[in-house]
């Protein structure tokens, strides 16, 4: 089942994060990860949520989001990144995704404690 790597990035200097960016795309692959977006493109549709960079990029699971994230390469150009954001971490979350269905929309699959329906 996929999971999803989101990342909130506060750029304050785009040169030294341009330059984590080259060299953080080989890792992400080499890890079994797919950027799907990677800008600061996009429309506010409802509240006041402004990111001035978001990332978000597929994994095969949460273990491997985790397994990149506490890589040694990842660990290592975590010090680009930072210099690229004036030294703020980043805002990020690992979320797990649906699986695909053979056929249709996801089935409800129930609650969680919240609540929340479970799709699957």
């Amino acid at each position: 089942m996929p999971a999803y790597f989101v990342i909130e990035l506060d750029v304050e200097d785009g040169p030294s994060l341009a330059e984590y960016e080259r060299e953080v795309g080989q890792h992400v692959v080499a890890a079994g990860g797919r950027f799907l977006v990677r800008g600061n493109d996009y429309r506010p549709i409802e509240g006041g949520w402004a990111p001035k960079r978001l990332v978000i990029v597929e994994f095969p699971s949460i273990e491997a989001i985790e397994r990149y994230y506490h890589s040694e390469p990842n660990q290592r150009l975590k010090r680009k990144r930072l210099a690229g954001t004036a030294g703020k971490p980043a805002r990020a979350i690992a979320i797990q995704g649906l699986d695909a269905p053979a056929h249709g929309s996801p089935k409800d699959l129930g609650t969680d404690a919240s609540g929340a329906v479970i799709w699957g």
